[in-house]
């Protein structure tokens, strides 16, 4: 009898483990489309007829969509079952693949990338939630998120070097085509693997529709009036209305929410000063991190003069250390230091990082500057986002950790948009394309102040903040 508790007990490890690596492939294929989609862009551009002004909607309307559904998406984990709303991401996702891949003209392409931005923003809290539901808090959470972390680095690297080989050799179309038989393995996988929840809410048939519509249209327009902030075409009248109207939407949802019987977003889940914290740290962090590379990218074009391949190349090594430090390093220094202390050790990287690219001249020096600049961001951010995902649910009801994952990404993905935003007004108003390389560096260096305030402004409310 014991020795069949036992072998029961190892079968519901196993499976355990089977579903991080299930939920895990959803982060992967989010992360892939990422990297694969820009590797592309010069020959969708080509082959689509797209002007400069349309191309930038192809990654542009995926981040608007994705961060304007992720606190719907959350949500809708908690009150409709994370699987069911997992398994409904992921066809939204992989249907929307299909399009973009058979898509002969740029507006049918947009639509099916906006698609797909819906469909990431319904799994990956639902995935996330998951994870956090299954596993207790400790050690074995630390590890889950660790693995789920790492699977998003190596998703980013391999977009990388496969967008790269398939619009080389085969042609744009299969940079959305192979997306289609991964997240039927996940449909095939997830149905036996992940388990059915029956939340308590899920009996109570009434929805706060109101509350839907108004927050995910307040995001939309928040998300967008930060994007747009950076394009030529912005005026401060036009981002202004944006914001405007943008914030009235997000009041009236507050108001709506404090009447609501059923809730979509209960408030009193701000009371949880660790989530209230690890949301506005999570901005920081993105801010950061997009900002570099965005003072990065211009720093390898415009100054070092790198082809996009190079560019890649140099990435690499840096990829590769984020998915050994998201597995095994974030998990063992959470076991034992703490959530707290491995956050702001990551955000102190983040601002070692930027101050040592400060160093950075004309000259091509790349084992000097570049590389450890690139490793100290690469190793910063695989420290905190497992930790951050992991502080995240911290005394947080099973009920509302969709929810908690939902807030924590959008405040994640806005604070990537605006910290962009300022990086490239900054940048843009100090200097030209044309300009001398002294004062392109200028410039640059002026961006990167941005990136380190966002760093150490992370650092100090991580430190302050978050419990354990």
């Amino acid at each position: 009898m014991a020795e069949r508790t036992e072998q029961g007990e190892k079968r519901a490890e196993r499976w355990r483990w089977m579903l991080v690596i299930v939920v895990s492939m959803a982060i992967f294929l989010d992360t892939v489309d990422v990297s694969i989609v820009n590797v592309a862009l010069p020959d969708l551009q080509r082959g689509l007829h797209l002007t400069t002004a349309d191309l930038q909607w192809v990654p542009g309307i995926y981040g608007l969509t994705n961060a304007g559904f992720l606190l719907l998406g959350g949500r809708a984990a908690d009150l409709l079952g994370r699987r069911r709303i997992f398994l409904l991401g992921a066809t939204l996702f992989g249907l929307a693949s299909f399009t973009g891949g058979l898509a002969n003209s740029g507006w049918l392409l947009i639509l099916a990338r906006g698609v797909q931005g819906v469909g990431a923003a319904l799994t990956m809290p639902a995935a996330t939630s998951i994870i956090t539901t299954t596993f207790a808090e400790g050690p074995e959470r630390n590890q889950a998120l660790g693995i789920f972390s790492a699977t998003g680095g190596a998703g980013f690297t391999c977009g990388l070097v496969i967008g790269g080989l398939l619009t080389s050799f085969i042609g744009w179309h299969w940079v959305f085509l192979v997306n289609v038989p991964f997240v039927l393995l996940i449909l095939l996988l997830a149905r036996n693997v992940v388990p059915q929840d029956r939340s308590p809410i899920e009996r109570e048939r009434s929805y706060d529709l109101a509350g839907a519509i108004l927050v995910t249209g307040g995001l939309l327009l928040l998300v967008y009036a930060l994007t747009q902030a950076g394009e030529s075409g912005a005026t401060p009248l036009k981002t202004g209305t944006l914001l405007i109207l943008a914030i009235f939407l997000l009041i009236l949802f507050v108001l709506v929410e404090q009447r609501s019987r059923t809730p979509l977003m209960p408030l009193h889940i701000f009371r949880s000063r660790n989530l209230s914290v690890v949301c506005v740290v999570s901005f920081t962090l993105l801010a950061s991190f997009f900002s570099f590379l965005f003072v990065f990218t211009l720093y390898l074009q415009n100054v070092l003069h790198y082809s996009p391949i190079q560019a890649s190349l140099a990435q690499l090594p840096t990829s590769i250390l984020s998915i050994v430090t998201s597995q095994f390093v974030s998990p063992r220094l959470m076991n034992r230091f703490g959530v707290r202390l491995t956050i702001s050790l990551g955000m102190l990287c983040l601002l070692c990082g930027a101050l040592l690219f400060f160093m950075g001249g004309a000259a091509n020096n790349y084992l000097g500057i570049i590389l450890p600049t690139l490793l100290a961001f690469s190793f910063g951010m695989a420290l905190c986002v497992p930790a951050l995902g992991v502080a995240t649910v911290i005394g947080i009801e099973q009920t509302e950790q969709g929810l908690a994952a939902g807030l924590q990404g959008t405040w994640a993905q806005g604070g990537g948009g605006l910290g962009v935003a300022m990086t490239a007004a900054v940048v843009s108003a100090s200097t030209v394309p044309s300009a001398a390389i002294v004062q392109q560096l200028y410039g640059l260096h002026l961006g990167l102040i941005v990136v380190a305030v966002c760093a150490a402004i992370g650092m100090m409310l991580a430190f302050i903040g978050i419990q354990k």
